[in-house]
């Protein structure tokens, strides 16, 4: 499952400081097993695409692979992004943004 991640130093007074300093990520065993660049503002922070907002963004230890998902027991930390920072910022064509993203992976 990909996931809403940021670091802990983007968290104040349990919400995400700046969203735009958040990625999206796999967790395997409550540390980040993948992760991708920047969550795009045009589509994670738009009110006229509303399948994308950032709901729940959970807090690593740092925004890096490997790094821990906080939280307790079973428990992922999480934290909320402020309603004031979603605007109107009209229709995405998600399709052609996927088609503009996609690329070959790279040999490791």
């Amino acid at each position: 499952m990909i996931l809403h991640v940021t670091s802990i130093d983007n968290i104040v007074a349990g919400r995400v400081y700046d969203p735009t300093r958040v990625k999206h990520g796999i967790v395997t065993g409550k540390r980040i097993s993948d992760l991708s660049w920047w969550v795009d503002p045009a589509t994670h922070l738009n009110l006229d695409n509303p399948k994308h907002l950032m709901d729940q963004v959970f807090v690593a230890s740092r925004l890096e692979k490997g790094a821990r998902i906080l939280g307790e027991g079973n428990r992922f930390m999480f934290a909320g992004v402020d309603r004031d920072v979603y605007r109107h910022l009209g229709k995405v064509d998600m399709a052609g943004k996927r088609r503009l993203t996609l690329r070959p992976a790279l040999p490791v």
